[in-house]
């Protein structure tokens, strides 16, 4: 198993990636179409919340291994308007507290990710045993 080291305030390596989800227009949601979204007022088709989570989640897993997949929590809200494909995304973490348990240290975090304007467009918290 993976040991962290980590202190509070100390940020964990963050995740950079290019949005990207295909675009059907006959999508069972029409936030994720060109045509719906930029009639009620947006730039264009929403990359899923699924997947902006998912890279999330990577960034989890590459700091905490095997132990996110049991002992990790998540928490997370959409803000600012969500990402288009070609958005250049960046997932954060910061160690707010560490918790001592019966189980072992639960690390909690602040989450916060942010488009190329640094514009946040998620935001939450996430905890793990280190």
């Amino acid at each position: 198993m993976t040991k962290v080291n980590i202190e509070i305030g100390q940020e964990i390596p963050v995740l950079s990636k290019t949005a990207f989800t295909p675009i059907e227009q006959d999508a069972r949601n029409p936030i994720h179409t060109d045509e719906y979204a930029q009639k009620h007022g947006m730039r264009g088709a929403l990359v899923p919340g699924s997947t902006l989570l998912s890279y999330m989640l990577e960034m989890l897993y590459s700091t905490f291994g095997e132990k996110w997949l049991n002992e990790g929590r998540i928490h997370v809200s959409f803000i600012g308007g969500g990402a288009l494909n070609d958005d250049q995304i960046t997932a954060h973490g910061r160690v707010k507290s560490i918790e001592s348990g019966e189980g072992g240290d639960r690390i909690r975090l602040e989450l916060w990710m942010e488009n190329q304007k640094g514009v946040k467009i998620m935001v939450g918290e996430a905890s793990c045993l280190g």
